[in-house]
Formats: C-alpha cells, sequence, structure tokens
C-alpha cells in the first residue's frame, strides 16, 4: 500500500510540475499579431523589435523574386513595402501555433487577407498563406523564419 501511495504522489507531483502551454502559446501568437499591427501601424522598429535580425534568416515573399538573406535584405524591402502602400487592414484566419516539447521552439501557420491602399484605391488581397517559425531567445519570442504564398487556381501540377 505504502508503494502504490508513493507512486500515486509522485506521479501526481510530475503533472502538476509540467507546465501549462496556454500562456506560452499566448505569448508566441502576440508576437505574430504585433508583426502584423507595425503593418497597419506602418512601423518599422515595431516589426523589427518581431524578428529575430540574424545574418542568415531567409524568409520568402509572394513574389518569385521575393528572396531574403539576412536581416538587412529583409529590413530594406519591409521598409520600402510601408513607404509603397497603406495598410488598413491584416485579417487572420485559420490560425494554427504548434511548441515544440522544450516550449522553446514554435511554429504557425494562418492566412490572411490584407486591406490597403495603394495610388489612393482601397485593395484587398485575400487568402495569404503565411507560415513561420519562432525561437524565444532570452525569454522573448523571435520570428526566425517566414514563408508566405498567393495560392494558384488548380494545381501547377496535376496529380
Amino acid at each position: 500500500m505504502k508503494k502504490l501511495f508513493f507512486t500515486f504522489l509522485i506521479s501526481s507531483s510530475f503533472l502538476t510540475a509540467q507546465a501549462d502551454p496556454k500562456p506560452i502559446v499566448d505569448e508566441a501568437d502576440f508576437v505574430i499579431s504585433k508583426m502584423w499591427e507595425s503593418f497597419v501601424q506602418g512601423d518599422h522598429n515595431m516589426f523589427a523589435e518581431t524578428m529575430a535580425q540574424d545574418s542568415d534568416m531567409v524568409t520568402f515573399g509572394t513574389d518569385a523574386s521575393e528572396r531574403w538573406v539576412g536581416w538587412d535584405d529583409l529590413q530594406k524591402s519591409v521598409k520600402n513595402q510601408f513607404d509603397a502602400f497603406n495598410i488598413l487592414n491584416v485579417k487572420r484566419m485559420h490560425k494554427k501555433l504548434n511548441l515544440s516539447n522544450s516550449g522553446e521552439v514554435a511554429w504557425f501557420s494562418e492566412i490572411v487577407d490584407w486591406e490597403f491602399l495603394l495610388d489612393g484605391k482601397k485593395q484587398i488581397i485575400k487568402g495569404v498563406r503565411y507560415t513561420g517559425v519562432m525561437e524565444k531567445r532570452e525569454n522573448e519570442w523571435k520570428i526566425v523564419q517566414f514563408h508566405s504564398s498567393v495560392g494558384v487556381s488548380g494545381q501547377v501540377i496535376a496529380y
């Protein structure tokens, strides 16, 4: 009976010692939200706060030419985007965020609709697919990689 009691006691203390992942997920999601808000605000500093700013980070935009290696290349492009158009809203949908077992790495995907002004005309781009990887560094989440794409109707290669 003592053995059963100690086994139960040890098992229950192990279960209660495990961290609740919800606050960690909320912290990571906050950084993603902040990144999108930086586009709405046109705030490059806010955008920079969400990124790892690594010299070897690789990111992809929706255009075939948009492959940026390193923070310097990405930040130049983002500054140009902020100057070129005024983002009115970014609507996030189908959000999925996963955590590694350690709670130090997260990966996410979502679909976003962009509403913006270009040459004084309101435009909407629907269904932009966005995926990324985040890492917790010095107790802060940073986006270390992302890829955005726009789907095509039908398959590029039928199968």
